[in-house]
């Protein structure tokens, strides 16, 4: 990894997006709208493969962002980082339908955002252990497996309900 403390520094800053990290109150949450913002439109002026891939490679520069702003503040999990609440809710989106009627877009944004946060903030079930891994692979991995777990149970409603979901038009 560099030492450059300055470099490190500043990837320290994007791991918490900032200023998003160091808002007062539910930096996390503020963080989650942020991606499913971001996110939807990538999906919306792209197309699915091109925001897998670039979820792909977010997730992989994010564990780097993660290991610079522990080497630079020496500490396990700290909450000013974000950048693992956009890979978890990025994962999350893949559950929204394919629609053209506007009200059923925002109530499956609504779905994928609640479902991750409440994944994201209980740790049900393995998402916790998940969390004791170590370093920046801690810090992200338990916010995917929360997003992955938001997605398979918004899928599983969707899909009940006979929504096409965005994922099918690979």
């Amino acid at each position: 990894m560099i030492n450059n403390k300055r470099f490190l520094s500043f990837l320290s800053k994007l791991a918490e997006v900032y200023p998003i990290g160091h808002v007062k109150y539910a930096p996390g949450t503020l963080a989650s709208i942020v991606a499913i913002i971001f996110g939807y439109y990538i999906l919306i002026f792209f197309n699915i493969k091109f925001f897998l891939l670039f979820v792909f490679f977010f997730i992989i520069l994010s564990y780097f962002l993660c290991e610079a702003h522990i080497r630079v503040y020496n500490k396990k999990d700290p909450k000013e980082i974000v950048v693992d609440e956009f890979g978890g809710q990025f994962i999350a989106l893949l559950g929204i339908i394919d629609s053209n009627n506007i009200n059923h877009i925002l109530i499956s944004l609504l779905l994928s955002f609640f479902l991750f946060r409440f994944f994201d903030i209980t740790k049900l079930g393995p998402i916790k252990r998940f969390e004791k891994l170590p370093g920046g692979f801690g810090i992200i991995t338990d916010d995917l497996v929360a997003g992955l777990f938001a997605f398979l149970i918004q899928a599983a409603i969707l899909t009940s309900l006979d929504q096409p979901l965005i994922i099918k038009t690979l």
